[in-house]
C-alpha cells in the first residue's frame, strides 16, 4: 500500500476500532482492498480518485500501524465552492456469503461546517492533522484545486473493544455527495469501499 487518500484511510479505521472496551481487536486491510469501486451501488458513482488526487499521499502499512504524510489536491469534477457536502458510512459484515449491514455507521449531513469541530469523531483522527486548517476551512472539498496539507502521523490499528464476536470480514461503504444552493444533488457522486478482517488479539 503506497499511496492513497489519508482522508478516507483514516476515516475507516476510526469506524471501526473507535469503540472502547475490554476486548483488544486488529483491523487488517485487505492489500487491494482500501479505496475500491463500490459494487452494485445506485447511481453508478465514481471512486475516490474522481474527487482528490491520491498520488502525493503516503500511507506505509506497518502492521498494526499505519503512518501518513503528504497531501492532496481536489478535483472533484462540477462541484462549486457553496455546494453542502454529504457523508454517509455505512458498515456491513460479511455473513453466510454476502454482505449484511450492521448497527453501525456514521454521517454528516453539512461535513464543511463541522470539519474541524474538536467534538466530531473525525477530528482526532483526520482533520487536527491538516496543517493548513484555516484555508481549508473555507475550501474544504467543494473548491477543486485546494491542497489538503498534512503532517507527518501515525495511527494504531489495534483498540480495545466492548462489542464481542467482532472477529469476520467486513467492508465499509462510504458515499460522498455534493448539493447546489439549491439543494440539487451534482451529477458526480463518490463512493469507495474499504475491505479486511478484523480479528480478536
Amino acid at each position: 500500500m503506497d499511496k492513497m487518500s489519508a482522508t478516507l484511510r483514516i476515516l475507516v479505521l476510526q469506524v471501526i476500532i473507535s469503540w472502547a472496551g475490554a476486548t483488544e481487536y486488529q483491523l487488517i486491510l485487505d492489500e487491494d482492498g482500501h479505496l475500491a469501486p463500490c459494487e452494485h451501488h445506485p447511481g453508478n458513482p465514481s471512486n475516490f480518485d474522481a474527487m482528490v488526487d491520491m498520488t502525493t499521499v503516503n500511507v506505509t502499512n506497518s502492521g498494526n500501524k499505519m503512518a501518513v504524510e503528504g497531501q492532496q489536491s481536489v478535483i472533484w469534477k462540477d462541484v462549486q465552492p457553496g455546494d453542502n457536502i454529504k457523508i454517509s458510512v455505512q458498515i456491513l459484515r460479511m455473513e453466510k456469503g454476502s454482505w449484511q449491514k450492521t448497527m453501525f455507521g456514521t454521517s454528516s449531513n453539512n461535513f464543511c461546517k463541522n470539519m474541524f469541530d474538536k467534538n466530531q469523531m473525525w477530528y482526532q483522527f483526520w482533520t487536527k492533522y491538516i496543517t493548513n486548517s484555516d484555508e481549508i476551512k473555507s475550501k474544504c472539498l467543494n473548491t477543486p484545486g485546494a491542497v489538503i496539507k498534512y503532517q507527518p502521523y501515525e495511527i494504531e490499528l489495534r483498540a480495545n473493544l466492548n462489542v464481542p464476536n467482532l472477529d469476520g470480514r467486513y467492508k465499509v461503504v462510504l458515499l460522498i455527495e455534493a448539493f447546489d444552493k439549491r439543494n440539487v444533488k451534482r451529477p458526480v457522486s463518490i463512493c469507495t469501499e474499504f475491505r479486511g478482517n478484523a480479528l480478536k488479539v
